[in-house]
């Protein structure tokens, strides 16, 4: 039975109980059907699924009960269906909450919607009643409406409230401590806070619409006091200037925590010093830990790659020789549409210890922050007791490294489609690519190129490509996977060739080590990165070994080469040794790589 149908056998606006029970829609839809009905009739649907709204990604994590999800759908294809601006939508929204709680009359709720007047006013979404068991409904209903691409660009995720109280619940309001959310968004974190005076909240973002659904938010939290909310619309990265001379840059906070964009770039980045990779979550950080007061306190909710990837060295760096790094906090989550994982990290401006705690599956250790310092890009790699003694032991036989090999990328051909063929024509050659690269092995080829290094884009220097032989490893991966090829093959840019120098290793026993559950583990420890870079294949520690030792390892990869994988076992059996670990380390290294101890 569709919506025209029951809006056609219901009479009244107030749906009667049998009618709820009858339809198996919820009173609260029924009746606001009812309202919408004489602006369209038939536009407000159990399902929100033409064409045009595809490219949304509801923010599942944001609601507080799944049961409002039909209804923000429905809402959205009203405004859509209606062609309502947005702004007039919420603003609508709004008016409507803020009279039905009795005080839209208020001489402090109209000097806080004063900026507002030129926005138009729609009586038919002022009278939707709203669901009453959403945190933040108008935040839900906007994020909701803005499209997967723009929350994208501008790196615009609202936080889910449990991970907001987490984040706040330990700061204490009883001596009129200030909180600061320099990018509240529709006002998650000011929400949250746990004081009776709203004057102790301060929140900025450079989203108008959000600034206002804050203000409605914390007028209605707060109704019974008279105050206008300090939520102001401004640039927080273009701090204190001509353009924007507002006090809020200057004053000092004893908390400050928020989620800031993730993925942007500060194109007017003014701690160029301290951030040279222009990302706007760490330019946000940087700013905000500089308002912060003498032993006070910043959270901040960063993408789990800020513990480990290479272009995040400049805020790693940062939060370890000037803050006081109190804690990180792993959480298991994702938001909608978004395929990274979230931490927080909370810092201090007090003195400086030499270990900070880690959160984790309801868990709590301590890490000590020297060994951040253990690696080149400051990597936060969480390591416990057992990880460290591992390492330690690696460390202590390691005396080469592959910074002396020869290392090169794969062919760019700059039109793969146009280039590479999958049949065989006269003249050509085959070329792998990293889906063909298997551990010591490559997959026979399913691609051939005319080799003409003019008409290619970006090439290596031939007698690496032509070399007699080379180690060939995936760029794109979550573990090392490195290829023996002797037949002087190509290889297209999603693998990566390696030469290796290693005094007393053949090319395979160095492979033997890379493809190991010892190195696996080592790496994913280090550096636990989506790619295989270069960089953090330098920092890996070889040791010196015997002429048997690689006459072995070299006789056992060839057993791998003849087909025998069932070797691979017997590989890392002895390389294992050759370290001198442990029963308990050799089980931990396995129980971290393959989630198993055989």
């Amino acid at each position: 039975m569709n919506k025209d149908h029951i809006l056609d056998n219901i009479k009244d606006n107030e749906p009667s109980l049998s009618e709820v029970e009858h339809y198996g829609v919820s009173k609260a839809t029924l009746r606001n059907w009812k309202k919408l009905k004489t602006r369209s009739a038939g536009r407000l649907t159990t399902r929100a699924n033409k064409r045009r709204s595809k490219n949304r990604v509801l923010p599942l994590e944001y609601f507080s009960n799944d049961n409002n999800i039909t209804f923000v759908q429905n809402m959205l294809e009203y405004i859509d269906d209606n062609k309502i601006d947005i702004v007039s939508a919420i603003f609508s929204l709004g008016i409507g909450l803020l009279s039905r709680a009795g005080i839209l009359e208020k001489q402090h709720v109209l000097n806080a919607l004063n900026e507002y007047t030129h926005i138009d006013i729609l009586d038919e979404l002022v009278e939707v009643d709203l669901p009453d068991d959403e945190f933040d409904i108008l935040g839900l209903l906007y994020q909701s409406y803005l499209y997967e691409g723009e929350k994208n660009t501008i790196g615009s995720y609202y936080t889910p409230q449990k991970i907001v109280r987490n984040m706040v619940k330990k700061f204490d309001f009883n001596k009129e401590e200030l909180f600061f959310d320099p990018c509240c968004g529709s006002g998650a974190f000011l929400l949250s806070i746990d004081s009776n005076n709203p004057n102790q909240i301060f929140g900025v973002d450079n989203d108008k619409t959000a600034v206002l659904i804050s203000k409605i938010n914390l007028l209605l939290k707060y109704h019974e006091l008279e105050f206008v909310p300090q939520v102001y619309c401004l640039d927080y990265l273009m701090g204190y200037s001509f353009m924007q001379p507002h006090p809020i840059f200057e004053k000092k906070f004893d908390y400050i925590a928020t989620n800031p964009p993730w993925g942007a770039i500060d194109n007017n980045c003014i701690n160029q010093n301290a951030i040279v990779s222009k990302e706007t979550f760490s330019s946000f950080f940087i700013n905000a830990y500089a308002q912060l007061k003498d032993n006070g306190i910043i959270r901040f909710l960063f993408p789990e790659s800020i513990l480990n990837v290479k272009t995040h060295t400049d805020i790693r760096k940062f939060i370890v020789d000037s803050t006081k790094l109190v804690s990180i906090t792993l959480y298991n989550d994702m938001f909608s549409g978004v395929t990274t994982k979230y931490i927080d990290i909370e810092s201090s401006k007090a003195a400086r210890e030499d270990r900070f705690e880690l959160y984790s599956n309801n868990q709590r250790r301590l890490i000590d922050i020297k060994t951040v310092y253990e690696t080149k890009n400051l990597v936060f790699n969480l390591l416990s007791e057992d990880d460290i003694s591992i390492i330690k032991a690696v460390r202590r036989r390691g005396q080469f490294s592959l910074e002396n090999s020869i290392w090169a990328l794969g062919i760019v051909t700059g039109d793969n489609k146009g280039k590479l063929f999958p049949e065989y024509r006269a003249g050509m050659e085959k070329i792998y690519t990293g889906k063909e690269i298997q551990p010591y092995y490559l997959l026979p080829a399913k691609n051939y190129i005319l080799y003409n290094r003019d008409n290619l884009q970006q090439v290596a220097k031939e007698e690496i490509y032509r070399a007699p032989e080379k180690l060939v490893y995936k760029f794109i991966s979550n573990r090392l996977v490195f290829a023996y090829d002797d037949s002087k093959s190509l290889f297209l840019n999603s693998a990566n060739i390696l030469i290796p120098n290693i005094p007393s290793m053949t090319t395979k026993t160095v492979m033997a080590f890379l493809n190991s559950s010892l190195y696996q583990y080592i790496y994913l420890k280090l550096f636990g990165e989506v790619k295989i870079l270069k960089g953090n294949l330098i920092e890996l520690p070889f040791p010196k070994i015997t002429i048997e030792e690689n006459k072995k390892l070299t006789s056992l990869v060839d057993e791998v080469l003849c087909g025998n994988t069932s070797v691979q076992k017997a590989i890392d059996e002895y390389i294992f040794l050759i370290f001198n670990l442990t029963d308990e380390q050799i089980m931990h290294v396995r129980r971290t790589v393959h989630g198993k101890t055989n």
